[in-house]
């Protein structure tokens, strides 16, 4: 296989069966392009998906300071074949992040801020993926 090569100014993620990758006759070539226009929606979706997570966790936020806010991050990894996100904050980055999301047995009550963004983003998801 070979990944991430460029055609037309796209990406193409799905390469054919010669040794250059190209593949343009009949039933396969219409499959290579299916994939490469499949993957390439998806990637699309859960890059906005993130978006909307790193949100969901900004508006869930607990704010004194607003370091919380400010320090919501994601990430996303598409190089592969399996397609990965993540948001909410690095560890540690606020420190007291996890007290807050989680909440403490002597006061602080759980907000669960990424808790909510990701069974948002999943419902999604699968919603999309027709799963």
């Amino acid at each position: 296989m070979k990944y991430n090569y460029s055609f037309g100014g796209a990406q193409r993620y799905y390469g054919g069966g010669t040794p250059a990758g190209a593949m343009d006759f009949g039933l396969s070539a219409f499959v290579t392009d299916h994939l490469n226009k499949t993957r390439r929606d998806l990637i699309l979706f859960m890059s906005n998906e993130r978006r909307k997570g790193e949100g969901i966790v900004r508006a869930r936020s607990r704010v004194d300071t607003g370091a919380m806010k400010r320090q919501v991050t994601g990430t996303g990894d598409f190089g592969t074949d399996i397609l990965k996100i993540s948001f909410g904050w690095e560890t540690l980055a606020p420190y007291y992040a996890p007290f807050q999301e989680f909440g403490t047995r002597k006061g602080i009550t759980p907000m669960f801020a990424v808790k909510t963004a990701y069974d948002t983003v999943l419902a999604d998801t699968r919603a999309f993926v027709g799963r």
